[in-house]
């Protein structure tokens, strides 16, 4: 059997590449425990001077974690299960993000969800053009995790917002602009990426106090990208979209990673007494592939705010 993980210490870089090329290498538990063992043993170990993280196969450096064994497991009445997963996984990516040797993440190719908690916080995160950096976790009935809406919230302007609530894929060189990305090699000009070029509609709607008012000033406005946003987010769960927003709002009134972490352990806490947005998104999305989930709300605008508070208190 092939080693989900492989690493290496050679001239002082200690090198771990994920290896579930086929599912672009998503992340298991199995995955998540070998890191964390390795990882903890080389802080410790003096051939290794800094660690380099990277992912197998030409698809990416990994497209987040295994959510449809997560799914199984809440389908099956095994929510603590997949909620000591999630708990798992947050304590080796915040484990990264205080790591006391320099790490470089290798962000190429598709890196989403649980592969930005492992490759974003606190590294040398290198991408380049045809990096696909996105939190796509709306479209799924779960919230951008993973700690990363401390960086969100620290993109010029709204940026953050709008990358939470559309769960948008932007290129290398946008996330390069945004911050999101320390180096983009190959790239030319950040300043001239296609998020750069969108910042002042998504600053103009996305600056709004709420996601109803930030959905209507989307479909008000003269410019069509920003109303095929509004249809983006539109298709998204309204829960999660809910959630999103005050995610990244939150996180930027936090001073560091860790807090953003309880912030996410509180909603993946509060998450499992509620799962069905997530079991619908996750079977719409990327089992039966159907493009019609059936959201637990028809619309943000049925969204009651005391359930969004509800969701941040443990």
């Amino acid at each position: 059997m092939t080693s989900e993980i492989v690493t290496e210490i050679s001239d002082g870089v200690g090198t771990i590449v994920l290896n579930r090329p086929k599912s672009i290498n998503a992340l298991t538990w199995a995955m998540v425990g070998e890191l964390s063992d390795t990882l903890h043993a080389w802080a410790d170990d003096d051939r290794v001077r800094q660690v380099s993280l990277a992912g197998a196969g030409e698809r990416g450096f990994c497209a987040g974690a295994d959510v449809k064994a997560l799914r199984e497991d809440v389908i099956a009445g095994r929510e603590q299960h997949a909620l000591d997963f999630l708990y798992t996984e947050y304590e080796l990516e915040q484990y990264i993000a205080y790591y006391p040797k320099p790490v470089t993440s290798y962000l190429v190719g598709v890196a989403m969800g649980a592969g930005l908690g492992v490759g974003l916080h606190n590294t040398n995160s290198i991408g380049e053009p045809g990096t696909r950096w996105a939190m796509p976790e709306v479209a799924i009935g779960l919230w951008p995790d993973v700690g990363v809406c401390y960086e969100l919230s620290r993109t010029p302007g709204h940026t953050g917002e709008y990358l939470a609530m559309s769960g948008e894929t932007t290129d290398g060189e946008s996330a390069h602009w945004a911050g999101l990305l320390v180096e983009c090699r190959g790239c030319t000009g950040p300043g001239a990426s296609p998020l750069a070029g969108a910042a002042l509609w998504i600053d103009d709607c996305f600056s709004k106090p709420d996601a109803p008012s930030i959905l209507a000033a989307l479909e008000a406005h003269p410019n069509p990208d920003a109303r095929q946003a509004a249809k983006t987010i539109r298709s998204r769960s309204p829960l999660s979209v809910c959630i999103a927003l005050q995610a990244v709002r939150g996180a930027r009134q936090m001073p560091n990673v860790a807090q953003v972490f309880d912030q996410d352990r509180t909603l993946a806490t509060t998450l499992m007494a509620n799962p069905a947005d997530f079991v619908e998104g996750v079977r719409s999305k990327m089992i039966d592939k159907d493009g019609a989930p059936k959201w637990r709300h028809a619309r943000v605008e049925d969204v009651d705010p005391a359930l969004v508070a509800a969701r941040f208190q443990a």
